[in-house]
């Protein structure tokens, strides 16, 4: 065996393995110390850039996640002011129904019109009032407009949503191809009475807006009878008018297949119903085509759905014929999802009093005291008109419950999901696995006392060399 104090491999190849053991110690600490797996591009270059990519669409995740939050709590301020409001148009609809009648006196009649009052007073408050950080909602700034070629025959455009990315302006042609009309019974099969009442009669009409037993005296003509049922109309929805002769005519006074016309006997004459016990009747919708599409109507009202555009309208005239919409924007408008291309609007239309009501009808704010519905004005519509308001309240507060629950809700939850799957896929890219670094730590260690050993042994020889040269 030969002794040299030369150049010695060996002791530099131990020396290599002693800084190779060193690097990757200093990477092992450096993950036990930071909890990051990859601490340079270095330590995993592919998996750097897989991270920095899920990474950045965490963060998007997150920002939409914070955003749907925001947007929920928008709605949620829209939502109970529309209960609040809902929930005053139904007492406004109770006090004109406790109002009628002739047992009513004059004093509390005044009393019941100075509610009515207080309480379209609160509905324009609460609404004039509604924000959310700073911004007012149902003030009109967030209604998606809307005009038509023809003012005199449509009315009342309320457009409830649309799709943000069609651009420009959105044009329909709305066709009306038959006129809804009123229930009500012609001579053939309606109530006639050509002589005057032989005996006293208790009748009960029923119509859509509710029932009302009213009593004939003996001797009563067509002309009286008339007048009773008439008194009664705001309470029923059914009128009565001459036809042929002395011939009666029952009527709604309301247009579509919703409204109906029942009169029974209770007691007395048959005459009154043309000696039929009960005879009902109904009337008919409007048929009306939008974009060459039959959509929905109720009567004169109709709705239509389609490609993110969703409105209704009234037709004023709703004789046959060709009109135009060209809905031009706005509204209120959220995103989604991550990107741009996951918005849509929401219309939240103006609830002030002077808005809820139906042009046919006439509005909410005409019911206080001097206006053209009040308590005391004649052949008010009073009563039909608050329950075409809390419809059309609810109907506003069912579209932003529920595209807050279904489709804001919805897309928090997607979004839940979307985060908790990237961050699992981030923690498996990024973080330490502390056990196989704890475990890799230990084996360095040893071998770099095993290395410092060797080096020590090596060293060790060369002593001995340079001992048989004294």
């Amino acid at each position: 065996m030969s002794m040299t104090i030369g150049s010695n491999s060996g002791l530099y190849q131990l020396l290599n393995a002693m800084n190779r053991i060193e690097s990757e110690r200093a990477v092992t600490m450096a993950r036990l110390s930071t909890g990051q797996r990859i601490n340079r591009g270095s330590d995993d270059p592919a998996g750097l850039i897989a991270l920095n990519s899920l990474r950045s669409e965490l963060a998007s995740v997150d920002a939409a996640i914070n955003v749907g939050t925001r947007n929920q709590s928008f709605l949620n301020v829209a939502d109970s002011t529309l209960m609040e409001v809902g929930t005053l148009t139904s007492e406004i609809e109770e006090l004109v129904v406790a109002a009628q009648g002739s047992t009513v006196t004059a004093d509390e009649k005044a009393a019941y019109q100075a509610q009515i009052d207080a309480n379209i007073d609160a509905i324009d408050r609460l609404v004039g009032n509604a924000e959310f950080n700073g911004q007012k909602i149902f003030n009109g700034e967030n209604r998606i407009n809307a005009v038509t070629n023809n003012a005199d025959a449509i009315k009342d455009i309320k457009v409830y949503s649309r799709n943000p990315g069609v651009t420009g302006n959105v044009s329909l042609s709305v066709a009306v191809t038959a006129a809804a009309s009123h229930a009500y019974s012609d001579s053939s099969s309606g109530y006639d009475l050509a002589n005057a009442l032989s005996d006293d009669a208790v009748i009960q009409v029923t119509g859509k807006l509710g029932t009302a037993v009213i009593t004939l005296t003996s001797g009563s003509n067509s002309a009286a009878i008339r007048a009773a049922i008439n008194a009664e109309k705001e309470t029923t929805g059914v009128s009565a008018f001459a036809g042929t002769g002395d011939n009666l005519t029952y009527a709604s006074t309301e247009k579509g297949s919703e409204a109906f016309v029942t009169v029974s006997v209770i007691s007395g004459p048959q005459a009154v119903v043309n000696g039929a016990a009960t005879t009902k009747v109904t009337g008919s919708d409007a048929v009306v085509t939008v974009n060459g599409r039959s959509t929905m109507a109720s009567g004169t009202e109709v709705y239509y759905n389609d490609n993110g555009l969703s409105l209704s309208f009234t037709l004023d005239d709703d004789t046959p014929g060709a009109r135009t919409i060209t809905v031009v924007g706005g509204g209120a408008t959220f995103n989604l999802g991550t990107d741009l291309n996951s918005r849509t609007a929401l219309g939240l239309q103006g609830m002030n009093t002077y808005e809820l009501g139906r042009s046919d009808l006439g509005y909410l704010s005409s019911l206080k005291s001097g206006g053209a519905n009040s308590l005391t004005a004649s052949g008010s519509q009073g009563l039909a008109i608050a329950k075409e308001a809390g419809q059309q309240v609810a109907v506003m507060a069912g579209r932003v419950g529920g595209f807050n629950k279904y489709q804001i809700g919805s897309t928090i939850n997607a979004l839940n999901v979307a985060k908790e799957e990237l961050s699992d896929a981030v923690s498996q890219i990024g973080d330490t696995d502390y056990a196989v670094e704890l475990a890799n730590l230990d084996r360095q260690n040893i071998v770099m006392q095993a290395a410092i050993s060797l080096l020590s042994m090596a060293n060790s020889q060369a002593s001995s060399v340079l001992s048989l040269l004294r």
